[in-house]
Parts: structure tokens; C-alpha cells; sequence
């Protein structure tokens, strides 16, 4: 009889002990998630683009001053009347990936989903969930304040095609995680949106040149550097311990400050990667030529 009481005693912890470490395996996966999606979150400009008050994040309201007129930010928070809060996930794939709202209409390319094209759906749904996770922003959406034609959002349509013909590179080869600086450099990063020179209409000539971009083409009030290996031009003269920690800081080799634009990615966007992620940005791009 003691043994049959022994063996039901067995039974029952090791039916408490399995779904005990399914559960702390499910929560520590959960953690995971929800710290690499604030990562990107940040990193990717989601809160420096979509947020104007800081005591509402993620609330949209951020005005962007372009030569085609003032973008202003929408509200990305879970808020289910002026936000994303009723958007399913293939919906918030759809947007980053593609560019287009879930009533299908085209989002202007101050959006730079030319680039989060190439992010994992993985890292996007980490995103969605840190979204998700945080308080909702009553804040409502206001309208671009675009010069004619540019407010004529069905042109886009239009601007798509002929990006489409004229821009080359676009796309990595198969979201490159084992080179995981051109994946953050060419996604998540958007080093190229800025750095890459322009046509007169915006449009980006080659997603791989990272020379810069001239007066006629430039989107920001900065000026753009190149950020190619150029010695002359460029970051080729800078180490990778430099580019860190222009990265991580804003503080150049000679001890000047980031430009006030690139400050803003610095303090809202780059700083929050590790350092591991900083160093294969770095070792990516002082491989990069000048073309």
C-alpha cells in the first residue's frame, strides 16, 4: 500500500512540476519579447516619430518640416479610436512591410517602410506587443500639412510605380540575421533614409550608396553625409569603437556634436541597442564604398 501511496504522490508533483515549467518558459519568452520589441521600438524611430509629449508615448503629434510641406505623426498607441488598438497583426505587418493603412490606402514615404521591408515578422510582432503592452494615448490624429500636389495622397500610387523602376536594391536576401549589421542598417535602422541620395521627387537611387544626400534632394534641414568608408567624404578615417560611440553618445572623433537631427535618432533610437548590435552597425558600415 506505501508504495502505491508513494507513486500517486510522484504522479502529482510531476503533474505540478511540467506545467509549473511551462508556464515560467512561456513568461520568460513573453519578457524576451517585450524587451527586444521596446529595443526596436526605439531603435526603429517608432517613439521619436510618433511622439510629440513624452507623457504620452507613442500618441503621435510629432511635426516633421520637409520642402514638400509638415508631416505630422499618427498615434500608434492601442487606443482604439485614434490609434492602432484595432489593427490585428497581419494589419501592423502589412503597414511596416508595405506601406499601406488597413483600409488600404498608401502611407507617404516619410513612413520608411522602404526599409522595414526587410525586418523579420518576428521583430515586427515584438513591436506590435510592446505597443500593445503599454497605456493607451487619447491623442488625436491630425492632418499632413502638405503643399499641392503632395497632398494628393492617391498620387502616391503613382510615385510607387516610378520608385519602383527607378531605385535599385531594395530588398536584403532573405532578412540577413547572420549579418546582422546590414539587417539593422538596412531595416531596422533606416541609415539610408537619410543617407542615401534622393531624385528631386524623393526617391531613393540606390538603397546600397550611403553618400549622402545634396541640397536639391535633401528632405531635413541638416546637412547628410556620406556615412560610407570614404576617407575623405565619409566615416572611413573613424574606428568602430568611434562610430559606437558616436552611436551611443552623438560625440564625433574630433569632439563635435551630432547635427540636431541626428542627435534626436541618437538620444530616442540608436543609444538603446546593445553594444553587440552597435559593433556589427559599425563593422558594416566602414565596409561600405563610396559610389
Amino acid at each position: 500500500m506505501v508504495p502505491v501511496i508513494i507513486n500517486l504522490e510522484k504522479r502529482k508533483i510531476k503533474n505540478l512540476i511540467i506545467p509549473f515549467f511551462i508556464f515560467v518558459l512561456f513568461n520568460i519568452n513573453d519578457a524576451t519579447s517585450n524587451e527586444n520589441g521596446k529595443i526596436l521600438a526605439y531603435a526603429a524611430g517608432c517613439y521619436g516619430c510618433h511622439t510629440n509629449n513624452p507623457t504620452q508615448p507613442f500618441g503621435g503629434g510629432y511635426k516633421i518640416k520637409t520642402k514638400f510641406g509638415i508631416f505630422i505623426s499618427p498615434n500608434i498607441s492601442k487606443n482604439k479610436l485614434y490609434g492602432i488598438g484595432n489593427w490585428t497583426q497581419d494589419e501592423f505587418i502589412k503597414a511596416v512591410k508595405n506601406g499601406i493603412s488597413p483600409k488600404h490606402k498608401p502611407y507617404y514615404p516619410a513612413f520608411p517602410y522602404n526599409w522595414y521591408v526587410n525586418m523579420t515578422k518576428s521583430d515586427i510582432l515584438d513591436i506590435y506587443n510592446y505597443l500593445f503592452s503599454l497605456p493607451e494615448s487619447t491623442k488625436k490624429e491630425n492632418n499632413h500639412i502638405l503643399k499641392f500636389p503632395y497632398n494628393v495622397r492617391e498620387l502616391l500610387w503613382f510615385w510607387r510605380f516610378i520608385e519602383s523602376k527607378i531605385s535599385k536594391n531594395n530588398n536584403i536576401e532573405n532578412n540577413l540575421q547572420e549579418n546582422r549589421g546590414k539587417y539593422l542598417v538596412h531595416s531596422i535602422a533606416h541609415c539610408g533614409a537619410c543617407h542615401s541620395p534622393r531624385t528631386f521627387f524623393s526617391i531613393v537611387k540606390d538603397y546600397n550608396d550611403f553618400s549622402g544626400q545634396k541640397e536639391s534632394s535633401k528632405l531635413l534641414n541638416d546637412s547628410i553625409p556620406s556615412i560610407s568608408n570614404n576617407t575623405n567624404k565619409g566615416i572611413g578615417s573613424w574606428t568602430e569603437s568611434d562610430l559606437v560611440l558616436f552611436l551611443q553618445t552623438g560625440i564625433k572623433p574630433n569632439g563635435d556634436f551630432a547635427e540636431p537631427d541626428m542627435s534626436l535618432i541618437i538620444e530616442h533610437g540608436t543609444q538603446y541597442l546593445s553594444d553587440n548590435d552597435l559593433n556589427e552597425i559599425a563593422k558594416y558600415l566602414l565596409k561600405v564604398n563610396e559610389k
